[in-house]
């Protein structure tokens, strides 16, 4: 189109050319393939030693402090699926990223199967995140997880979060809120 974004319908020619590729059934929205880059690579294999290595331990925690463009949220779903993990809780000081987090799960042959959850999903979608029968991500800001209800209890939508036993929590954008109360 003349602003830039594909049409539905070369969204749509992507996605089938990528069911050709992948073997994968036909999905408007997946029409991303790409293959990690060596640096991620890197990045997966390293981590993923440092949790074999340390599984022992409680709560290990690894830091990557990479550039920008890197691509910390694709490799993030590279190293959960290298990991095994099913139950991935992503938390941000920085809400605004949610976006990325979305799109490059929803979007890539990789992660097909996987359940996105976030503020904006419904009340059923968080409860069925419980019991999926695949992987999970859930997406929260710290500043929704840390307010209460008008009650002074957990909010209802933050419910089901307490409830899950979460393979991996990641931190995104730690620098911006680390050092805060």
């Amino acid at each position: 189109t003349s602003s830039g974004t594909p049409s539905r319908s070369a969204t749509e020619v992507k996605a089938a050319i990528q069911t050709v590729r992948s073997g994968v059934a036909f999905q408007p929205r997946r029409t991303q393939s790409f293959c990690m880059r060596p640096e991620q690579r890197a990045a997966v294999d390293l981590t993923a030693m440092y949790f074999r290595d340390h599984a022992g331990i409680k709560a290990p925690k690894f830091l990557w402090n990479a550039k920008m463009r890197f691509g910390k949220t694709f490799t993030t779903y590279q190293l959960a699926k290298e990991m095994g993990w099913e139950r991935v809780l992503v938390l941000t000081f920085k809400p605004a990223v949610a976006t990325a987090w979305h799109d490059d799960l929803i979007s890539h042959v990789d992660f097909d199967g996987w359940l996105y959850i976030d503020r904006q999903s419904s009340d059923g979608e968080r409860m069925e995140a419980a019991d999926y029968g695949g992987p999970v991500v859930w997406f929260a800001s710290l500043q929704d997880l840390g307010g209460r209800g008008a009650d002074g209890n957990i909010k209802a939508q933050n419910e089901v979060i307490h409830l899950i036993d979460w393979d991996a929590i990641v931190l995104d954008e730690y620098h911006f809120g680390a050092w805060r109360d």
